[in-house]
């Protein structure tokens, strides 16, 4: 049986996953050996060496396609659960520190769900910096900006009203929201009620 991705990973996250690729894949970019790891729905995982990578990207509308040396895999998006950087830690002087920022950040599954007319999303940071919380439709297309800027350390939350950028109220079914902050991507499902 062919694994295959998760609906949430979007062409648009791919798109700066293979753009980060090509900035890690640069001779001297670190010396540490930073992996990819795509992590399927059933809990499988498979995990390449970035710069045994030859070749990553989309074959039709909803085939994710990685080449590293002679292995040749693909993964149908909707099978996805997510696609994360794993690197060797040895060059960090406190591992707890960083376990435990990495731990400490975390998007909650938003209330409720499915949801109409409004829902909350919440999401913990394990320190200040920049975010970026957005609200994507499946096709990967930009709906809604809800969070843009410098965010202090703890728990937020913020409510989307089913609305788009623009005002207009977003069609009924499924949409994924995704959180950026430094180093770290996280991103989940939600159904908007007609």
């Amino acid at each position: 049986m062919q694994p295959t991705i998760h609906p949430h990973v979007t062409h648009r996250m791919l798109a700066g996953l293979l753009l980060l690729l090509i900035v890690l894949l640069s001779p001297g970019a670190l010396a540490d050996e930073p992996r990819l790891a795509v992590r399927l729905v059933g809990g499988e995982a498979a995990i390449y060496a970035l710069d045994e990578i030859e070749r990553i990207g989309f074959e039709g509308q909803d085939t994710l396609v990685v080449v590293a040396g002679s292995i040749s895999q693909q993964y149908a998006t909707e099978m996805i659960a997510r696609i994360e950087f794993l690197w060797d830690l040895s060059g960090v002087g406190d591992l707890e520190e960083a376990a435990g920022l990495v731990k400490a950040m975390h998007l909650f599954q938003n209330q409720p769900n499915p949801f109409s007319p409004q829902t909350r999303i919440g999401f913990e940071l394990p320190q200040d910096g920049q975010v970026q919380l957005s609200v994507y439709a499946p096709d990967g297309r930009l709906v809604r900006s809800l969070v843009s800027g410098k965010r202090e350390a703890g728990h937020h939350s913020v409510s989307w009203d089913g609305r788009d950028d623009a005002g207009r109220r977003a069609a009924g079914g499924v949409y994924f929201y995704s959180l950026q902050a430094p180093g770290i991507e996280e991103s989940r499902r939600m159904i908007l009620l007609p």
